[in-house]
């Protein structure tokens, strides 16, 4: 390595959409990455657009519950693509004014990395790769599920590598090869959070992948094997975190936080709970009815769940046969009997269903909603987004040839690309209205 240190500069875009709230959101595995260049000796500058802890919101911030919260947001012009959504479109995230300020404060960098969270979001990594061209020439990497999902539209947005799924160790080699650089790989990467001044909550994942193989998910193509992080390095990242940023707020990302539960996380937030005490978790993911018990119930509630998600997607056979059968119905009545009898109330439980699906109806979604609604549970209707990769993306490729799924902007699942019907927003508010009451 030279005398002379490299610099690195991170960012997290902002993003448009129709709509957009801080649950818990954070570029875990960004943090990762800025990780690995911290270890091996660069300079790591970061700029997170969607930084709620911004001097900026100083007197734009609104807080709900649990640090969670609104961006702020300015209306824009809607792609052609949109022109029939009855919806506002959205710019969220900071001004652009602070993030030239803040690259001209920093100077000159060796590299630009972006990430994208969601196929859909490109347009703010073109609005930061056309800033960052203005002030300097130096290679740009964009990584992410926009990377991943859609590589050749990707490479549309000026970035000049672009870098697919989430294997670091891939990425340590397709950087070196590609800019004959020497990184090494540490034994144990975390996410690096020292790079924020503060935060309101943590997020954390005990796990990578998924053991599931839903027809509607892409998580194999971020992380192709499901794989147990080593527990101590989980407990130390909590700990540190919670004494360094004085956080009481918990978000797990885990596709499957309850697999192998007594071997795992029950451990895990033991020693957690031995050294920092009770904290507030949440479960924004979902977790799957089969695996609350009565002793996996009363562990959650004593241990400080305070938002319980529940993943049951539909009650419909084929739709539970597309889901890899995580759930059945047998499964979410005790789950619920279970969560209930450990002291969970209505508020606390929220239980996810997918609508929008290939040649699902508006009728088949409302069905499961009515039974639901027989349970003491907030029903929360998450839709459908179509992703390039997994199995119900070419289903739906070709059941409807007409529709433009290939474009990133129309796999926004606010705009329930696959549904096609007449009255179709008028249909959708009267789900959700039922969903509500």
């Amino acid at each position: 390595m030279s005398e002379k240190s490299m610099k690195a500069l991170f960012v997290n875009p902002p993003v448009y959409d129709f709509s957009a709230f801080d649950l818990w959101s954070k570029p875990y595995g960004f943090l990762f990455i800025i990780d690995l260049f911290i270890k091996n000796g660069w300079d790591v500058f970061f700029f997170d657009f969607m930084d709620r802890e911004h001097k900026f919101y100083e007197k734009n911030r609104k807080d709900r519950k649990f640090g969670c919260g609104n961006y702020y947001f300015k209306i824009v012009d809607k792609p052609h693509i949109y022109k029939d959504v009855p919806r506002r479109y959205k710019r969220f995230g900071l001004p652009d004014e602070f993030f030239i300020e803040f690259i001209e404060k920093i100077g000159r960098v060796d590299f630009i990395f972006l990430t994208c969270g969601m196929t859909y979001w490109y347009p703010g990594v073109e609005e930061v790769i056309n800033l960052c061209r203005k002030f300097m020439n130096v290679p740009i990497v964009l990584g992410g599920a926009y990377a991943t999902f859609c590589p050749e539209h990707a490479k549309n947005t000026g970035a000049d590598i672009i870098f697919e799924g989430g294997d670091i160790e891939e990425f340590v080699i397709q950087f070196n090869n590609s800019f004959g650089q020497r990184f090494f790989l540490p034994e144990n990467l975390e996410p690096h959070w020292d790079v924020y001044d503060k935060i309101s909550y943590l997020v954390v994942r005990t796990s990578k992948g998924c053991p599931f193989s839903c027809y509607y998910c892409g998580v194999k193509k971020i992380e192709k094997k499901y794989l147990l992080r080593n527990i101590d390095h989980v407990v130390r990242e909590i700990n540190w975190n919670v004494r360094k940023f004085n956080i009481r707020d918990i978000a797990f990302y885990d596709d499957a936080l309850l697999c192998n539960f007594e071997n795992h996380l029950e451990k895990i937030l033991n020693d957690v709970n031995k050294t920092v005490g009770t904290l507030n978790y949440h479960t924004p993911n979902g977790i799957h009815p089969r695996y609350i018990n009565k002793y996996s119930a009363e562990f959650l509630k004593q241990s400080g769940f305070r938002t319980i998600r529940l993943s049951v997607e539909s009650l419909d056979r084929k739709r539970q046969k597309e889901s890899d059968f995580k759930v059945n119905f047998l499964d979410f009545e005790n789950a619920m009997k279970n969560l209930v009898d450990a002291g969970y109330s209505k508020e606390e439980i929220g239980v996810y269903i997918l609508a929008g699906l290939p040649e699902q109806t508006i009728e088949n979604v409302i069905d499961t909603i009515k039974i639901l609604k027989q349970f003491p549970c907030k029903i929360k209707v998450a839709e459908y987004s179509p992703i390039p990769g997994t199995r119900d993306y070419e289903i739906a490729r070709k059941l409807y040839p007409f529709l433009p799924i290939e474009e990133p902007l129309f796999q926004n699942n606010s705009i329930f690309p696959i549904w096609n019907f007449k009255d179709k927003w008028e249909k959708i508010d009267y789900m959700k209205q039922i969903a509500r009451e």
